[in-house]
């Protein structure tokens, strides 16, 4: 059994393949086994598959697509989350999105992820950054409810199912996110045995598949993964079934993929005279 390192930000339930792929087996019969590192945050996870730390990376794809466009060795091979699971959610004396100017918003980095994601829906209310509220690095939605909670931060955009726990605590939902965006991808470094990747994928495409035939299963495989009660984790699990939120074909949707692109534009991340960074970055080669 060859064992691997699986970087993530968070015991979070767009890792819900994965945690599949580990207890039905789809691993264990391509003589995988895996083994989680919880980072904390998108930047962390980036870092660790850069440094070797990690051999696969399940993470936002903005660090490792500005890697490959800098000449760097990382790669995106497989698109996990294309409709973010998230609601934007406040402090309950927040009943719109206009109460949120000039308060702090939580995210997991600040060049990538939910930072990209939270700015965007921000936009379409009307407000700006920097001039209309400051961002506050909190790391991964775990961290972000303990912040709202603490009343450290105004607002955050929290995954399922932490934004169900945090209405029926009492905060506000000011609303999911609706636009496409590649939220969550597998990404590798060319360093990394080419056939460990294909085979963890092909795990991993097997365990997706059998997600949507076994909601109720996998939210029983998700509840004992985060101790969140098995009520939230049903709810959960039938919000990433849901059209459009996992790619079928493991390729996200090449507007998801257009939408991170612009949003690394808009944020120097990338130069605005940079190669094509979908071909620069993305190779679905592993996919076979």
């Amino acid at each position: 059994m060859q064992e691997i390192t699986v970087g993530v930000v968070a015991p979070a339930y767009v890792n819900i393949p994965l945690w599949v792929a580990q207890e039905r087996g789809f691993l264990d019969r391509r003589g995988l086994r895996a083994t989680e590192r919880i980072l904390g945050t998108t930047d962390g996870v980036t870092s660790a598959l850069r440094r070797g730390e990690v051999d696969i990376a399940l993470t936002a794809p903005e660090g490792s697509i500005a890697d490959a466009v800098a000449g760097g060795s990382l790669r995106v091979v497989a698109g996990l989350i294309d409709r973010p699971p998230l609601s934007m959610i406040a402090l309950p004396r927040h009943r719109t999105f206009g109460d949120l100017r000039g308060g702090r918003i939580g995210t997991s980095s600040l060049q990538e992820g939910t930072r990209h994601v939270a700015q965007r829906m921000l936009a379409a209310h009307g407000l700006t950054y920097p001039g209309d509220y400051d961002l506050a690095l909190e790391g991964s939605h775990v961290e972000r409810w303990k912040a709202l909670q603490a009343g450290t931060i105004d607002a955050a955009l929290q995954m399922i199912p932490y934004d169900y726990l945090a209405a029926d605590a009492g905060f506000t939902n000011l609303g999911p996110v609706t636009g496409e965006f590649a939220l969550n991808a597998v990404c590798v470094s060319l360093s990394t045995q080419r056939t460990l990747i294909r085979s963890f994928l092909q795990a991993l495409a097997e365990a997706a598949e059998w997600f949507r035939g076994n909601i109720g299963g996998s939210a029983a495989i998700a509840a004992a993964r985060t101790s969140v009660e098995p009520r939230y984790a049903l709810r959960a699990c039938e919000a990433l079934a849901a059209a459009g939120v996992i790619p079928r074909d493991l390729r996200s949707a090449p507007a998801a993929l257009v939408a991170v692109i612009e949003a690394m534009r808009s944020s120097g991340l990338i130069p605005p005279d940079a190669p094509d960074p979908i071909a620069a970055a993305v190779d679905y080669s592993y996919l076979g």
